[in-house]
C-alpha cells in the first residue's frame, strides 16, 4: 500500500480501527493548541512541524503513540512520556489504549512544551552525534559470515541501517539478551528487512 499523503488520508485508512478516534483527538488538540504548526507526512506517518519537527502520531496494533522529537528536554509533570529503548537520547512518547485513557490536559501541556523547545533551539546533549562503539558487531559480522542471505540484505542496507541493527544487538546489558536480538535480527534480515522497516511503510 502506499504511504499516505496526508493527515487525512492516514486516518481515513483507520477508519474502522480502535486508533482512528484517538489520533483524530489528539490530532484536535494539536491543531487547537497550537494552530501554527504545519503538518506533514513523514516515515508514512502524520507528523506537526514548527521550526522543525515537532511530534508524529501513528497507530500500533494495540495502542496509538505520540512521538515528541525533544521529549527528553520536557517537564512532563503528569509523568506522560516514556522513552523507548535507554540509548534513545531524544525522543520520547506518549502511549494510549483507549479514548478513554487520553489525557487531554496533559497533551496540551506537552504540545506546548514541544513548541517552546523548537522555538529555543534547544537540543539533548550528545544527540546526533555518533557513538562509535555502535559502528560495528563482532557478533553479528561472526553470524553473517555463515549466513548469506541475511549478509546480502545487511550489505544492501544504507549505513544508517546496518548502524540501527549494530546498535539494537550491542546495547543489550546481558550476553543472553544480545544473543536474543542476534537471532531476531537474522530472522529479519533473511526476509530482506531493516530492523525497523515495519514501522517506516
Amino acid at each position: 500500500m502506499a504511504k499516505p499523503k496526508n493527515t487525512d488520508e492516514y486516518l481515513a485508512r483507520l477508519e474502522s480501527n480502535f486508533a482512528h478516534p484517538i489520533l483524530t483527538r489528539v490530532r484536535k488538540v494539536v491543531l487547537e493548541t497550537a494552530p501554527q504548526v504545519e503538518e506533514t507526512i513523514k516515515w508514512g506517518a502524520p507528523t506537526f512541524e514548527y521550526k522543525g519537527i515537532m511530534m508524529s502520531m501513528v497507530a500500533f496494533k494495540n495502542f496509538a503513540a505520540m512521538w515528541f522529537h525533544k521529549g527528553a528536554l520536557f517537564n512532563d509533570p503528569k509523568n506522560l512520556l516514556e522513552a523507548t529503548a535507554e540509548t534513545t537520547k531524544s525522543m520520547r512518547k506518549y502511549n494510549v489504549s483507549s479514548i478513554e485513557d487520553l489525557d487531554e490536559e496533559g497533551l496540551r501541556g506537552l504540545v506546548l512544551e514541544a513548541i517552546e523547545k523548537n522555538e529555543s533551539g534547544e537540543q539533548v546533549e550528545g544527540f546526533n552525534q555518533r557513538d562509535k562503539k555502535y559502528d560495528s558487531s563482532e557478533l553479528l559480522n561472526e553470524a553473517l559470515k555463515n549466513n548469506a542471505a541475511a549478509r546480502k540484505t545487511f550489505e544492501s542496507l544504507p549505513p544508517s541501517h546496518q548502524r540501527e541493527y549494530v546498535e539494537h544487538i550491542e546495547s543489550a546489558k546481558q550476553d543472553v539478551t544480545k544473543q536474543r536480538r542476534l537471532e531476531k535480527s537474522l530472522t529479519l534480515l533473511e526476509q530482506g528487512l531493516g530492523l525497523h522497516d515495519k514501522y517506516r511503510k
